[in-house]
């Protein structure tokens, strides 16, 4: 549907097609990254499997971490490759490469935040409530609605924290920074001018890249000591249904 909507936008030159760009690009980040609730409900029904596997010493948290944060790269990947095919080359954009890595990194983060907080939450219910309200202040606070200087002084640190902040921007970089308009009524000439307005001119998508890839690890982290303080403070003993005790399970 986007790439029906605004297809050939890239080959446009008019004042109309720069608020199109910047609208499909938030839209990229804000409905792409916000889709990643849908895995949610699956860890958290797993969690009872798990409590029994790890309860009983079969493998530790971090083996059980490392395999979730491994398993969801082959799907962020699929993702990102079949947006970045639609949305690239239907809408005629700048650096498909580049597209795809923001997208893929993006994606990376948001299934890492939403396995964080199926960790936390009683039923994956509230959780998906949690992580859209997440998402939604991370929208708010990106850089599109309001851009930074505009931000009261007490939230200005709102602007770093979202991850959607590095991956919108390094995706206006992406798509306006080698660009020229035609439109005497604009009051944008060239694609600097517009990364000029939302005061994102000096940003280097290299190290925004980076940013990205730090923040999926951190929270993998942050993942991890959760899970060990769960499985260290809040441990019980499990028994099969039958009754019966495993014999490698803990006394």
């Amino acid at each position: 549907m986007v790439g029906g909507l605004f297809n050939g936008l890239g080959d446009r030159t008019d004042y109309e097609s720069i608020m199109s760009r910047t609208a499909v690009l938030f839209y990229c980040v804000a409905f792409f990254i916000f889709m990643s609730v849908a895995v949610l409900p699956f860890t958290v029904m797993e969690r009872g499997i798990v409590d029994k596997e790890v309860l009983n010493g079969y493998y530790h948290p971090i083996a059980y971490q490392v395999a979730q944060g491994l398993s969801t790269i082959p799907g962020a990947g699929v993702l990102a490759g079949l947006t970045s095919i639609i949305i690239v080359f239907l809408l005629n954009l700048n650096d498909g490469w580049w597209y795809f890595l923001n997208m893929f990194l993006a994606l990376c983060i948001s299934e890492a935040l939403a396995q964080m907080v199926s960790h936390v939450v009683p039923h994956f219910v509230i959780g998906m409530a949690g992580i859209a309200g997440l998402f939604g202040f991370f929208m708010l606070f990106m850089g599109f609605m309001v851009i930074p200087s505009d931000f009261p002084e007490g939230l200005k640190w709102t602007y770093y924290i979202a991850f959607h902040t590095y991956s919108w921007r390094s995706f206006m970089v992406t798509e306006f920074h080698s660009l020229t308009f035609d439109d005497p009524m604009s009051p944008f000439q060239t694609g600097h001018d517009v990364l000029k307005f939302y005061e994102i001119e000096d940003v280097n998508r290299g190290n925004d890249m980076i940013v990205l890839a730090c923040y999926a690890v951190v929270i993998h982290l942050i993942s991890f000591v959760v899970l060990v303080i769960r499985y260290s403070f809040f441990k019980g003993k499990i028994t099969p249904l039958n009754g019966r005790k495993h014999p490698g399970e803990r006394m």
